[in-house]
């Protein structure tokens, strides 16, 4: 093993054993770090926006080439019902250093019809509406080789790790989403019970903390078969985190309602505000296709900081499906 790795490797289990090793957002971050393939995992109000029912199956693994890198398998479901009303759900197990965590959600929106105007849906119209949701949220904290990180020197004397538990934790979201043709834009209140660590491993920040999350942008018809789609996402927590996501996105389909496949390009700019110049920056080119109702999309994450010298980058896979055409998936 190379010096560089022997570093990187020492560094991630220090990271992850020490008191805050579960640290404020980073054991949600790789679930909303995916809205750009479904905007419901940082909005509850976005479930049944669209008239359609959607599956989606993810896996992200980050830092590709180091070992014990962290990565995360989720399934979702969202979907629109009788009298405007929206459920939807996602469970995910994630693996980070000595930590894991299991979690599952569950999510009720109801959605306001604006205008009776059928330019996109052919149906009971949700071009204009404006969509309120609420989720709530369950946590199951544990930890890989927990006897094995104790048994070690560096860390015999260190109280937190000595009294590592598994333990259990309840949460919840509300949002608010509003869509005008092409506009889009949301607000989001995430874990709003803010929850911290049993007392016994000290007097911590929480390692979920309320956080704010805002949404905006617009999808402009270039042409019947084109789209372009800028926006932007705004994150904020009581831990003082803060990060914001440029993003673009073009748009290509076979037809201007229903489309038996599109494919479509995309980019996302991040900047953690509090790292300055570069420290927090990560570009993710991405990709996708739809076949009929079949939905497929990978992101490669590249991190535009030192650490980009010892892994390989971020990648993430979808697979997805809906019970109609859709030229948007999950939006």
């Amino acid at each position: 093993m190379t010096k560089a790795k022997i570093w990187v490797k020492g560094w991630m289990v220090a990271l992850l054993a020490t008191a805050g090793f579960i640290t404020a957002t980073a054991q949600e971050f790789p679930v909303y770090n995916q809205y750009y393939f479904n905007y419901y995992l940082i909005n509850p109000a976005v479930a049944g926006a669209s008239n359609c029912h959607h599956f989606m199956l993810t896996h992200k693994q980050q830092w590709m080439g180091i070992d014990d890198a962290p990565h995360t398998t989720m399934f979702s479901y969202q979907g629109r019902w009788p009298r405007n009303i929206g459920l939807a759900a996602y469970v995910y197990h994630d693996v980070n250093g000595y930590s894991t965590q299991q979690a599952g959600q569950l999510t009720f929106a109801y959605h306001i019809p604006l205008t009776t105007g059928r330019r996109a849906t052919k149906a009971e119209n949700s071009d204009r509406q404006l969509s309120f949701g609420i989720s709530a949220k369950v946590f199951n904290y544990g930890y890989r080789n927990e006897d094995e990180l104790k048994k070690e020197s560096t860390y015999a004397n260190d109280h937190a790790v000595q009294n590592l538990e598994d333990f259990i934790t309840f949460n919840v979201n509300l949002g608010v989403y509003y869509v005008s043709y092409g506009f889009f834009a949301g607000l989001t209140g995430t874990n709003l019970l803010g929850t911290k660590m049993d007392e016994s491993v000290g007097d911590m920040e929480p390692i979920i903390p309320p956080s704010i999350y805002g949404l905006v942008g617009y999808e402009w018809d270039v042409t019947k078969f084109d789209a372009v789609e800028p926006s932007a996402v705004v994150m904020y927590d009581t831990n003082g985190n803060s990060t914001i996501d440029a993003n673009f996105k073009y748009t290509r389909t076979s037809s201007a309602y229903r489309s038996d496949w599109s494919w479509w390009v995309a980019g996302t700019l991040r900047q953690n505000v509090d790292e300055g110049d570069y420290q927090g920056m990560t570009l993710i080119p991405m990709g996708g296709i739809q076949y009929h109702k079949f939905h497929c999309a990978l992101a490669y994450g590249i991190d535009l900081t030192r650490l980009y010298r010892h892994n390989y980058g971020t990648l993430e896979l979808m697979i997805g499906y809906t019970f109609c055409y859709t030229r948007r998936f999950c939006r």
